[in-house]
């Protein structure tokens, strides 16, 4: 009865985690105080929720305060939940480790409680990390593990679960039709659960029905699919789903040629995800300011019954930093409103300084790729210090430490913590001054989407120049800085993209010629100008092409069509050039006359002539046409100059016996 009614809670929570968030938040602080099971439960099930709705850091807190109680009281089946959730959050924030240790014992608790069904999703769980870690051949096993024991399960949401993860893995491996199959299991489990009510997990299970129909090509089905998940996303205000939605309509539309659709939809995963994170930076400040006025009040209540200089020095120490930390949030605005890189440094460069003494300064960011640290700005009492790029694989730099152990470092006092972070290593403090070297060191990674872009590092030649509260405080700025950064990248991403994505729509890939659609605009353009008349018109239609595509391959095809491509330019004396599509080409000449065509066309084919690329001749036929007075249509000249090219066309065929 106890476990069925936590059950019935999770499940309210999972149809609706905002709602339930928004109707509990009262019940608990953010540090509650939990003295009972009920209390314990509540904790539990907000920190799901949290989970649910992407607050990592909130839910975190949650979890772990129901454990300490739990672990210390005991509740099997509270004890399980607790675990299968700190263990989807540690996945979910990529350590892997907490992931799998957390999971594991929600397992074994799995047993204890004898169900078949618990097991089964500690398997499903399990298999999940082990899919992030690109170990699918494990991930299969667990989950076949788990499809052994289907039919004990018979339609419980943990079987929709094992199939949807289960296809997951499936279309990881490319195998989409098997994927299809197990994704439409998994539908079918969850809406005989549901019904018709939308719920998280069917709004997954359609999101990734569509992405599998992408994946295999079949864009139809992929629009209906990832359609629907979304509308009821953006409807329930569940980001991460909306965040997925729009990035595989963006990767379809784009696939399907309809650039204008793949850049809203790609603009629209961006901006998601800036919120996410922007969310998530508000979140930690809320929680750094709790702390620090938690703080700050303990102190003053201390000052009034011990009246001592101390505590009074610690509460000076507490406003001050309380001061500095409601700038954060205006110095956060700045950063985040700039698009441009050597903004940002200077903002954040002007506000660390404003807020703490800095000997030196720097911001490097990471190229993952290429293994890279690349310092872009880095400084020394205020003067340019030579940029510098460092391995990540150098085990003497502090801040490929950083980077390859995931962590930020803080070191009070260099001569005594350094070993700590580069044992029996001879380090080379960075800068010029050559009497001083830093003793206090603070490497602060820049993290967006879970990834480490890069870090800031601030450092005095004082130790113990900074405190626990100023690491916090860089800690803060350097989420800002992630975000700001993210976005200027993302910025130059989207602006390179509209420009590739007009390019196409524009041009020919392959033969770079401009394409139907802007000879459409440039002959509509060209016939209203006065200026350009007579309006000259050279159609072309490539000779032997199908043969060539047909017998020796459609690679040679393409050699044929760019050989060609480079003759008209060559002899199109500046005009523009187009491919209309397949082997048929256009030339639009302004102040043409008869003449000026004619030798136009002999130089082409004469150039074709002299062509040795195969097995073929490399051979066009031509027509032109002229338009005189503005009163003539322009398909009507198209029309013309088609019709000769294709009389041309003829004739070569009867001369070739084809």
């Amino acid at each position: 009865m106890k476990n069925r009614l936590l059950l019935e809670k999770i499940a309210i929570v999972d149809d609706n985690p905002k709602q339930y968030i928004d109707q509990n938040l009262l019940k608990l602080g953010s540090r509650p105080s939990i003295d009972n099971l009920e209390q314990a439960q509540h904790a539990l099930l907000m920190g799901r929720a949290y989970l649910i709705t992407g607050k990592h850091d909130l839910a975190l807190s949650m979890l772990n305060q129901a454990l300490q109680f739990l672990n210390e009281n005991g509740d099997k089946m509270s004890l399980f939940q607790c675990y299968s959730n700190l263990g989807i959050l540690y996945r979910e924030e990529r350590q892997y480790e907490l992931a799998l240790k957390s999971l594991n014992k929600s397992y074994n608790i799995a047993f204890e409680l004898d169900d078949f069904s618990f097991i089964i999703l500690s398997l499903v769980n399990i298999a999940s990390v082990y899919s992030s870690l690109d170990n699918t051949g494990k991930s299969i096993e667990l989950l076949e593990k788990g499809l052994q024991y289907k039919d004990k399960l018979k339609n419980s949401k943990i079987l929709g679960d094992l199939y949807n993860n289960y296809a997951f893995v499936l279309m990881s491996e490319n195998k989409f039709k098997e994927a299809l199959k197990y994704l439409h299991d998994a539908y079918d489990v969850y809406r005989q659960i549901y019904g018709d009510k939308i719920q998280t997990n069917i709004l997954i299970v359609l999101s990734n029905i569509g992405e599998a129909y992408a994946l295999s090509g079949d864009f139809d089905n992929a629009e209906v699919y990832i359609n629907k998940a979304l509308k009821f996303a953006e409807e329930n205000q569940i980001a991460f789903i909306e965040s997925d939605c729009h990035k595989n309509l963006s990767l379809i539309y784009e696939e399907q040629g309809d650039y204008k659709a793949a850049l809203y939809h790609h603009k629209r995963h961006v901006s998601i995800n800036e919120g996410i994170a922007a969310e998530h930076v508000k979140e930690e400040l809320d929680a750094l300011k709790t702390k620090l006025e938690e703080e700050s009040k303990r102190s003053e209540e201390e000052i009034n019954m011990l009246r001592n200089v101390e505590l009074k020095s610690k509460t000076d120490e507490l406003e001050k930093t309380l001061k500095n930390l409601s700038n954060i949030s205006e110095i956060g605005r700045n950063l985040t409103s700039s698009m441009d890189i050597a903004q940002i440094y200077e903002i954040l460069k002007r506000s660390v300084y404003e807020l703490m003494p800095v000997d030196i300064f720097g911001l490097a960011l990471l190229d993952a790729d290429e293994g890279l640290i690349i310092y872009k700005y880095f400084e020394e009492g205020g003067k340019p210090l030579p940029l510098m790029e460092i391995s990540v694989e150098n085990r003497v730099s502090l801040a490929s430490y950083c980077i390859v152990h995931e962590e930020d470092v803080f070191i009070k006092d260099f001569e005594s913590e350094y070993e700590k972070y580069l044992p029996n290593a001879y380090y080379v403090s960075i800068g010029n001054n050559r009497d001083k070297s830093t003793q206090c060191v603070v490497y602060c990674r820049l993290i967006i989407e879970g990834k480490c872009i890069g870090f800031i590092t601030l450092q005095s030649y004082d130790a113990y120049a900074y405190t626990e509260v100023d690491f916090e405080v860089i800690k803060a700025l350097a989420s800002y800085v992630a975000i700001a950064i993210s976005n200027a990248q993302k910025k130059n991403i989207i602006i390179e993209k509209a420009k590739e994505l007009e390019y196409l729509s524009l041009n020919d890939p392959l033969t770079g010629l401009s394409n139907r659609r802007f000879f459409t605009q440039m002959s509509e353009q060209l016939s209203e100008s006065a200026e350009s008349l007579p309006l000259g018109l050279i159609i072309g239609d490539m000779n032997y092409l199908k043969e060539i595509n047909d017998n020796y391959g459609h690679l040679l095809g393409d050699l044929y069509l760019s050989e060609v491509s480079n003759i008209l330019k060559k002899r199109a004396d500046g005009y523009p050039v187009f491919r209309l599509g397949g082997d048929e080409f256009a030339i639009l000449v302004k102040n043409a006359s008869e003449a000026k065509l004619t030798a136009m066309i002999d130089a082409i084919k004469d150039d074709c002539k002299k062509a040795l690329i195969g097995p073929k001749p490399l051979s066009i036929s031509l027509g032109f046409e002229l338009k005189y007075f503005g009163s003539d249509m322009m398909d009507d000249v198209f029309a013309m100059a088609e019709s000769k090219m294709y009389m041309e066309k003829n004739r070569i065929k009867r001369i070739s016996g084809n």
